[in-house]
């Protein structure tokens, strides 16, 4: 009974904000729940369903502004805040490190539109227009 239930559960998304992550932050700006803002912490972040998502997949994944990534791919590199960095330190967050991004651009729902440049310390700087 469990393998059918699990079967049948939709796989879930986290969409990163490539905008909103900038080289200074030490962890990646994700989206809340329903369109509603930013989170640090992926327990509180928006989980998105991947049926909304490839519905939307220009709003969701364009690549310059945000890209979605599956829940499942993200959590095993979350970790817990350096203490002292938010109110009350609890919590799992993601690094805003080469190494995250790698494994998140590696694993986006779908190619996004636009090539993602998400800002991070090491990462090459963008030229002013």
């Amino acid at each position: 009974m469990t393998n059918s239930l699990e079967a049948l559960k939709e796989r879930e998304y986290f969409v990163l904000s490539v905008g909103h992550t900038q080289r200074s932050n030490p962890y990646i700006v994700l989206w809340a729940a329903d369109n509603s803002g930013y989170r640090g912490r992926i327990e509180t972040a928006g989980r998105y369903p991947e049926s909304l998502i490839k519905s939307k997949l220009a709003y969701y994944n364009c690549g310059c502004d945000n890209v979605a990534v599956p829940c499942d791919v993200l959590e095993p590199l979350s970790h817990p805040v350096n203490p002292g960095f938010f109110d009350d330190d609890n919590g799992r967050w993601l690094r805003n490190n080469a190494a995250t991004w790698k494994a998140a651009l590696a694993n986006t729902i779908a190619t996004p539109m636009y090539k993602p440049e998400p800002e991070y310390r090491g990462a090459p700087r963008k030229e002013a227009k």
